[in-house]
């Protein structure tokens, strides 16, 4: 016993040393296993948000499809409501004189160019509407839930009717102005061309272009684009007056924002895309005219069902060498207008002439990126009361930063 107390005697700074060495590697070693637990707690968190934020955006982006499908159709409904050429078509069957008919068919001309205009413009627009007021609503419901705010407590299902009754509103009173001032822009760019001028695929593109143009661009006082208000918001009806105090306050941040990134050049430029891709979908569903005068009955007497006439040098057949491009074929003016009358008919059996450009809108990464910015912006605020600056106001600022990194990468 003596030996093994003098062994321990002379040591005693080793089994020191030697103990303080093992119990901090113990330490370390429960210190790096917490964090290591800690850490993967964080990331099994992290990837849980992740999926909840992916499923909420989902859910979100068929609510989108839903409610576009349905007000696309309402809208549909109110162009063809307000420019009805039926009146005019039952006029000209009376015969009227020369002066009288004249004036009818340019009534129709202008009627049939202004439809086709308010179909692709207003409904894009439509889009990106309710795209971002869906998304600014559930990107905020979003950001509550999972902060336990108490700002939850203002997003009443009145507040939400009232805040998006703005889609509404456009299609019911709003269209009707955007109708009248398309209207003008469209009778000052075909005011030169008569009916029986013959112009081409091209010169229709560049009479759409034109209108386009003139719509997006001019008079900012009452453009659609710049000034979405005026179609969007009743200059009579006030706040609903059935709100609290402080639905009243969030309703009033809440349009705000939707038309500040309404009026930005962000969605100027998105609105001009979208509506050449709609008006490119148009002019090859009113091309049949084009394809129809391309077969020029003085061709008749060729015979095309024997294409191996061509001679042994090679020669191609007359037919083939005859053949003209639609896009070079010219006809009347007046021979276009019945397609372009036809935009928003569907024949029994026959896909509707608009699915196409109800699926475009659905399917356009352009409004689909939009949508997941508005989203990730408004969703994105953290302690809504923590600060005296407006949570709306800081998720459209952060909106307008995610769209400048955007553009950066």
């Amino acid at each position: 016993m003596s030996s093994l107390y003098n062994f321990v005697k002379r040591h005693r700074r080793k089994f020191v040393a030697g103990g303080v060495v093992v119990g901090g590697a113990v330490a370390a070693i429960a210190l790096l296993d917490r964090h290591i637990t800690k850490v993967r707690e964080d990331e099994r968190k992290k990837q849980l948000e992740i999926i909840r934020k992916r499923n909420h955006f989902d859910s979100t982006d068929s609510a989108v499809a839903a409610s576009l499908k349905h007000y696309f159709a309402e809208l549909k409904s109110r162009i063809a409501e307000l420019h009805d050429t039926s009146q005019l078509k039952e006029a000209l069957r009376q015969g009227p004189d020369k002066e009288e008919k004249i004036r009818l068919w340019n009534e129709m001309k202008n009627l049939c160019f202004g439809q086709a205009v308010s179909f692709i413009i207003a409904e894009a627009f439509l889009a990106v509407l309710i795209r971002v007021q869906l998304n600014i609503l559930a990107g905020y419901l979003y950001s509550t839930a999972t902060n336990n705010n108490e700002v939850d407590s203002r997003l009443t299902q009145k507040f939400q009717e009232a805040f998006l009754s703005l889609a509404n509103y456009f299609v019911q009173d709003g269209f009707q102005e955007f109708t009248d001032i398309a209207l003008l822009n469209v009778k000052s760019c075909v005011a030169f061309i008569q009916l029986q001028d013959e112009i081409g695929l091209d010169n229709v593109e560049n009479i759409f272009s034109q209108i386009q143009d003139r719509i997006l661009s001019d008079y900012p006082e009452r453009n659609l684009v710049l000034n979405p208000g005026r179609f969007l918001l009743s200059s009579t009806q006030s706040i609903p007056s059935d709100m609290t105090g402080k639905e009243r306050e969030l309703y009033k941040e809440a349009i705000s924002e939707t038309l500040e990134i309404m009026e930005s050049q962000e969605v100027l430029n998105l609105m001009t895309r979208a509506c050449r891709r709609g008006f490119s979908l148009l002019i090859d569903k009113i091309a049949e005219p084009f394809l129809q005068d391309e077969e020029d009955p003085s061709n008749s007497d060729t015979d095309i069902s024997s294409p191996q006439q061509s001679d042994e040098s090679g020669t191609l057949p007359d037919v083939i060498q005859d053949f003209v491009s639609p896009c070079r074929v010219q006809i009347p003016l007046v021979k276009i207008l019945p397609e372009l009358s036809s935009v928003l008919d569907s024949e029994e059996g026959e896909s509707d002439n608009s699915e196409e450009w109800l699926q475009c809108l659905l399917e356009s990464p352009d409004l689909k990126t939009l949508g997941a910015n508005v989203y990730e912006s408004f969703s994105a605020v953290n302690n809504l009361n923590s600060n005296k600056k407006s949570s709306f106001s800081s998720a459209a600022w952060n909106f307008f930063q995610n769209l400048k990194l955007n553009q950066n990468d």
